[in-house]
Formats: structure tokens, C-alpha cells, sequence
């Protein structure tokens, strides 16, 4: 039986490239943990990490690793 994707991605409000990707991701049935960079603690510092300081969303970690930008899943 085939593993599923661990996908976690950051986002904004008002950023269409992160409602792109989040539908993309639920178009394709894939498992999510949505983080909002806006509203969870610690989260837009952690995103900074993650991207070397880019202030971008979405930011995307699958299976470990990071997708940053949005550019369609396929």
C-alpha cells in the first residue's frame, strides 16, 4: 500500500498563490495541515526559516522538503 504525502503549508490571507495551492491540494484529495502565518504564534518565524528569509507564501514542506512559491503541484 502506497504511503500518503505529509504535506504542511504556510499561508497568508489575501495571497492567491496560497489559495492556488490549497486548492490544488484539496482538488487532489491530498492530506493538509494548513498554517496561517497570520494567525498562529511563531509561524511567520518559522517560515522565514524554512524559505532563508523569504518573506513568501505558500510555503510548502513535503515529506521534509521545502516547496517554496507556488508553481502547480504536477
Amino acid at each position: 500500500m502506497a504511503q500518503t504525502a505529509t504535506v504542511v503549508i504556510y499561508t497568508r490571507k489575501d495571497c492567491s498563490y496560497s489559495d492556488a495551492a490549497l486548492s490544488e491540494l484539496k482538488d487532489n484529495g491530498t492530506a493538509f495541515k494548513e498554517i496561517d502565518i497570520d494567525e498562529v504564534p511563531g509561524a511567520k518565524e518559522e517560515l522565514l526559516r524554512l524559505s532563508n528569509g523569504e518573506p513568501i507564501t505558500p510555503v510548502m514542506v513535503v515529506d521534509g522538503e521545502v516547496v517554496i512559491g507556488y508553481h502547480g503541484l504536477g
